[in-house]
């Protein structure tokens, strides 16, 4: 992939050895051609180095030709870098999300002297307000939080002058979830990337914090679990946004308005692997036909008998998960929760303890069903069906990841039976 030493050195020691699909098909486009990149791929499939690294190549590229990081000494170039204009913005769908993504390239760029932050509801406005100081180059953020900050004219935010990445992961959530309005408004405060490069020269030539630094146009990386573009997406990308009307919140209703509206440049690299494999290779589905009243025995047996490794129960309701929880409690399994209902830092604290125990057991709803990657999840459990064969494959997408092995398991009352065929008619299982 031809990637700086540093990075290759960084896959290392985070014990990656060779790249996964998506990020062969999609690297060499974005790091060494310079492509806009539309890419989507199965859950747990390394999306976030995909459009991470790339992004990274590029900046450590650049500051070599600027020789403003000495690549010999790793220490003088941890220290070296007190910051600078902003040049990645990544948006994300939920704050969980954010924080691993940032998390992620934290840990890639460990001894690059490039600084990331996570910019999230939840959490105090005035320390990531100090955060925002340090003028950090990678900023990975929540719709709502972000466009909080940009709306009260935090500098670093609204000086987008010196973007450089524009990255929207999980792309179809964002559409999904229905209410980013702040998204559109986030877009609507880029610079437009087909400016001349003399406009672009006279807007910042009296900026003093994008002094010397040489003006690209802007990368947008749009990524995805699924993917459905139209046959003519390129001749609609090639024509542009209408110049006649503002867009709508309406018109952000696929994955392919929200590109053409990001900027998203004809020639984009586009990569789906979604057909490929709906569901991860190594799934093992499994289902358990009981009484409503039989559910909680089923589960407290699966989880005392056979609960090694991480699991994690889902439920559709907050006031399931608040029974099982409770019960489970009771019954001396130490469980975790995560609902949408629970306080940010009580969220990202069991998100934590989650990742630090080997046999820990997390009871959520299905918005902790996409995006999250956790290592050596070996059991799902459906305590409640979910409404769409869409979230089951989320769900079942937190184990089996990474080429190992997992299962699946639903509790089918007589009440799911109809649901259950329906899911099943879904995956032609039936």
């Amino acid at each position: 992939l031809r990637l700086h030493p540093l990075l290759i050195k960084a896959m290392h020691r985070l014990g990656f050895n060779e790249p996964t699909p998506i990020q062969k098909a999609c690297i060499p486009a974005g790091a060494h051609q310079g492509k806009d990149v539309i890419g989507a791929a199965e859950t747990g499939s390394g999306k976030t180095l995909a459009f991470g690294l790339p992004i990274l190549q590029r900046l450590l590229e650049e500051r070599e030709k600027t020789t403003r990081l000495h690549v010999e000494d790793e220490k003088a170039a941890e220290g070296s870098s007190t910051g600078g204009p902003l040049r990645a913005l990544i948006l994300t769908p939920t704050r969980e999300l954010a924080k691993q993504v940032c998390d992620h390239l934290k840990e890639a760029a460990k001894f690059l002297g490039i600084h990331v932050v996570p910019i999230v509801g939840g959490l105090s406005m005035e320390k990531q307000e100090r955060l925002l100081k340090k003028k950090p180059e990678i900023v990975v953020g929540t719709p709502g939080r972000l466009w909080e900050l940009m709306s009260s004219g935090n500098q670093h935010l609204v000086e987008l002058h010196s973007l450089s990445f524009f990255v929207l992961d999980e792309a179809d959530r964002m559409i999904e979830r229905g209410h980013f309005k702040e998204v559109q408004s986030i877009i609507e405060m880029l610079p437009l990337s087909n400016s001349s490069d003399e406009q672009t020269v006279k807007a910042t030539s009296s900026c003093e914090t994008v002094a010397n630094l040489q003006i690209k146009k802007r990368q947008t990386f749009v990524f995805s679990a699924t993917l459905a573009l139209s046959a003519n997406f390129r001749k609609k990308l090639k024509r542009g946004l209408s110049t006649s009307k503002t867009a709508t919140a309406d018109d952000l209703s696929s994955i392919e308005a929200l590109s053409k509206q990001a900027g998203m440049k004809p020639n984009a690299e586009i990569v789906d692997l979604t057909n490929a494999s709906i569901l991860p290779e190594k799934l093992e589905e499994s289902f358990i036909e009981c009484s409503d009243d039989d559910k909680d025995a089923n589960l407290y047996y699966i989880l005392s008998v056979h609960g090694q490794g991480r699991t994690i129960v889902f439920c559709t309701s907050i006031s399931a998960l608040r029974h099982i929880s409770s019960l489970l409690r009771t019954l001396g399994i130490n469980v975790l929760t995560n609902h949408a209902q629970m306080q940010q830092r009580a969220r990202m604290k069991a998100v934590d303890r989650f990742r630090e125990g080997e046999n820990s057991v997390l009871v959520a709803t299905d918005g902790f069903a996409r995006g999250m990657d956790f290592d050596n999840v070996r059991t799902v459990i459906h305590y409640q069906l979910p409404h769409s064969s869409d979230v089951y494959i989320h769900r079942s997408g937190r184990t089996a990841r990474k080429s190992l092995t997992g299962c699946s398991i639903a509790l089918i009352s007589p009440a799911d039976k109809a649901k259950f065929y329906s899911l099943c008619k879904s995956f032609s299982k039936v």
